[in-house]
């Protein structure tokens, strides 16, 4: 193997690894206590018996094609919430978020569900249609 093919291998076994630590370290959020967002949230959204925060980054190819699916959801569902990352560090911070596109479902007190990098519609919509909007009358 040649010195171009190593680092070729190199490169992709490190995208994996990232990948792999990205999507554990996302795992290890699931179930634990939400921290406080009161401040940094408005509190008409905190109403919301779950709560769907999506962090996107402009300039993130892969936030584009996510944000393609939820955008025509932002007009439908009061419990999704689109996040620039990059304008929410306090949030990011706090949240511990580790990677971009990001959607995390927060109901009560507790994370419940943590979708971190590139994810196809059938996903996305899959954790979606597990948490629907609750119905409210306003």
């Amino acid at each position: 193997m040649d010195g171009l093919g190593f680092y070729f291998l190199l490169f992709l076994g490190l995208l994996a690894a990232m990948q792999f630590w990205l999507r554990r370290c996302a795992r290890l959020m699931e179930g634990c206590t939400a921290p406080r967002l009161d401040d940094l949230i408005d509190p008409k959204h905190l109403l919301e018996p779950r709560l769907i925060l999506y962090f996107w980054r402009p300039g993130c190819h892969i936030c584009g094609q996510t944000s393609s699916i939820i955008n025509p959801l932002l007009e439908t569902r009061r419990d999704i919430l689109k996040l620039n990352a990059l304008e929410e560090p306090e949030l990011v911070r706090r949240l511990r978020l580790t990677g971009t596109p990001a959607l995390i479902v927060i109901a009560g007190e507790r994370i419940e569900r943590v979708l971190i990098g590139s994810r196809n519609e059938q996903e996305i919509r899959a954790l979606l249609n597990a948490w629907p909007e609750t119905d409210q009358d306003d």
